[in-house]
């Protein structure tokens, strides 16, 4: 093993000056590093010396889940070793701090090396914690009599360690300081902005606040106006000539930050941003090598302007400075956002008003919610401004128009029933006969008479003596004459006739020949060709809403696809109850008559009322109801 690292500081130092080093070390650990990884070093450094080590490693320690890495930062070694030497001690330091780390435990651990020594070697193990967390570890190989002296040095380590803490609290209380400060200039700046009237004086003072705090020669604010950007303001320059070179170079910075919407820092050193920055060199080439940086502002997703700050080549502007100014700059955007808006002229706020709606209206966002609402609008629409017809439906029976019942002219029997329901006869046609053989002989004892009397009344009218018995034979004549065209219109009525063509709709006596018949007895009942009307049967609810000389349409059950016309001839206004409800009967006429149709045929009728709104259509039955009911 080389020489031990405490040789290797000053080769040439005595052992009365290890003391002096050792105050030295601890010193600049009370000064802090200008880093983390240069402190760790610094640590590492002086835990080496303190336990006279002879080589030392520290390692930065990096979660991801539930595993973590080890990051080497710092490698002491007094030799010239190979870079593979050098890479297989870091290795074996790394195993040996993983269980350490896993156990969250420092500790002193026997190494075996193989050689010969007098004493072993040992590998002290601290660990470096921040809020709890194990963050870096360092470890230093020593070589001691035994493991209490090993564990003797390891707490000269520990107190040593204890300088990360100090370290940290410092960081913390200047991080702290820091962003104190740069709250204390953003409120500052808001309230420049916030006490100005107007867009133009708000842009003003802020343009004079960044340029008094940051140290910058001159700052500039532009704003987007379509799609340009326009210079609104310079610091300490009230009036400006927006036309002049300087301020047209300006708006190429500003827009050359807007189109990238990131800040563009240039430093005639190469210590700016990596973005594209031509127009920001040119404008430090025009003003001698000054720093320029231009920060966009943006308010929510949108950029609405952009700040330009110019530094002298010899204001260095750090990284963390660059980042406070943005987020100071984006904070007092949407201020400045509205007082541009707010010093418009009324109509143009209308104006702007109205077109951001019509974007949102029309634009991607909230596509399901437009769609949603353009489809109630829609559906709104059309159930107040679409007016179809409105129907008032109810059932139907076909009734002949020209029908009649033939029925018994005198009491007496059947003796022939020639025709049968559904059966077509013509006019004249005989239906059925009647018995006459108990009329016959009547007729022919009247017409007995009636000769007889004439004979009386010839023979008495010649004797002018027997007028009186001439009278008396002439009466009798004349009766026995009415009685025998009594008789004879009885036989002649005895058969049965059709009185015009139609159809026999009902009246089946075949099985009642001989069966005796009363005087006014039904027997057939005959209905006319082509000559039905419909018989409609309307609810009390609808009865209201029909007048004569409305139309519609029907369909029978047995032909539902086959729509006729028809017209309202007659409402009869006489209720009566039928199936638990109030029906009226109406009466229609058929445009045109199918020969298919038969009295009895049944189906659905649409009477044409008049074209109502969808909802009142859709909603007025309910309505109704309700009205009735809780008496509106």
């Amino acid at each position: 093993m080389a020489s031990g690292i405490v040789e290797s500081q000053n080769s040439e130092s005595s052992q009365q000056q290890s003391g002096s080093s050792q105050s030295k070390l601890v010193q600049k650990l009370l000064l802090g590093g200008p880093n983390l990884q240069q402190f760790v070093h610094d640590l590492l450094t002086t835990q080496a010396v303190m336990v006279a080590g002879t080589e030392a490693a520290g390692f930065v320690v990096e979660r991801k889940e539930s595993e973590f890495s080890l990051r080497n930062i710092a490698h002491i070694r007094p030799d010239n070793s190979t870079a593979e030497t050098r890479a297989a001690a870091i290795a074996a330091f790394q195993e040996i701090l993983r269980p350490c780390i896993v156990q969250g435990k420092d500790g002193a651990i026997e190494i075996s090396t193989g050689d010969t020594a007098p004493e072993p070697q040992f590998c002290l193990v601290t660990l470096l914690r921040t809020d709890g967390d194990i963050v870096a570890a360092c470890a230093v190989i020593t070589r001691c009599r035994n493991l209490e002296r090993a564990q003797q040095r390891l707490m000269s380590m520990q107190l040593v360690a204890g300088y990360f803490d100090l370290y940290m609290l410092r960081r913390s209380a200047e991080q702290s300081q820091v962003i104190a400060q740069s709250h204390q200039h953003v409120l500052q700046l808001a309230t420049a902005v916030a006490t100005a009237e107007g867009f133009e004086s708000a842009a003003m003072n802020l343009c004079n606040e960044l340029a008094t705090r940051t140290g910058a020669t001159r700052v500039a604010l532009g704003w987007i106006k379509g799609e340009d950007v326009r210079v609104k303001a310079f610091s300490h320059t009230e009036e400006f000539d927006k036309k002049q070179q300087l301020v047209k170079l300006l708006e190429q910075v500003m827009e050359e930050c807007i189109d990238q919407e990131e800040p563009v820092h240039f430093d005639p050193d190469g210590e700016g941003t990596q973005n594209v920055s031509r127009a920001a060199q040119a404008l430090s080439r025009g003003e001698g090598g000054n720093i320029v940086l231009t920060l966009p502002l943006r308010r929510r997703a949108d950029v609405v302007g952009a700040v330009t700050l110019e530094f002298p080549s010899t204001h260095k502007l750090s990284h963390q400075a660059a980042t406070g100014l943005s987020v100071a700059v984006d904070l007092l955007a949407p201020q400045l956002f509205d007082r541009y808006q707010n010093d418009r002229w009324l109509i143009t706020k209308a104006g702007i008003s109205t077109r951001e709606m019509a974007k949102k209206v029309v634009g991607p966002q909230h596509m399901l919610a437009k769609l949603i609402f353009i489809l109630v609008v829609i559906a709104g629409l059309c159930l107040f401004l679409i007016r179809p017809m409105y129907h008032v439906s109810s059932t139907f029976t076909f009734q002949s128009i020209n029908q009649r019942k033939m029925q018994a002219p005198f009491e007496g029997y059947l003796t022939a029933v020639n025709v049968r329901p559904g059966d077509s006869v013509k006019k004249g046609d005989v239906l059925a006969m009647m018995d006459t053989s108990d009329i016959e002989p009547k007729l022919a004892d009247a017409a007995a008479k009636e000769a007889s009397a004439d004979a009386d009344y010839m023979k008495f009218r010649a004797d002018p003596d027997k007028q009186a018995d001439a009278d008396v034979a002439k009466a009798q004549e004349m009766q026995a004459a009415a009685e025998e065209r009594v008789y004879q219109d009885q036989i002649d009525r005895a058969k049965i006739v059709a009185p015009f063509d139609g159809r026999i709709i009902e009246g089946d006596l075949t099985d009642q020949i001989g069966v005796p018949k009363k005087m006014g007895d039904d027997l057939f009942t005959i209905a006319a060709d082509g000559s039905l009307r419909a018989e409609l049967t309307v609810s009390e609810r609808d009865i209201q809403e029909l007048k004569v000389g409305q139309t519609g349409k029907l369909a029978t059950t047995s032909l539902p696809t086959q729509k006729f016309p028809f017209k309202i001839e007659r409402i009869v206004p006489l209720g009566a109850a039928k199936e638990g409800d109030n029906v009226f009967t109406v009466y229609a006429t058929m445009d045109t008559q199918q020969p298919t149709w038969l009295p009895g045929l049944a189906g659905e009728a649409r009477i044409d009322v008049a074209k109502k709104p969808l909802a009142w259509i859709w909603t007025h039955k309910l309505i109704d109801y309700l009205r009735l009911k809780l008496w509106m």
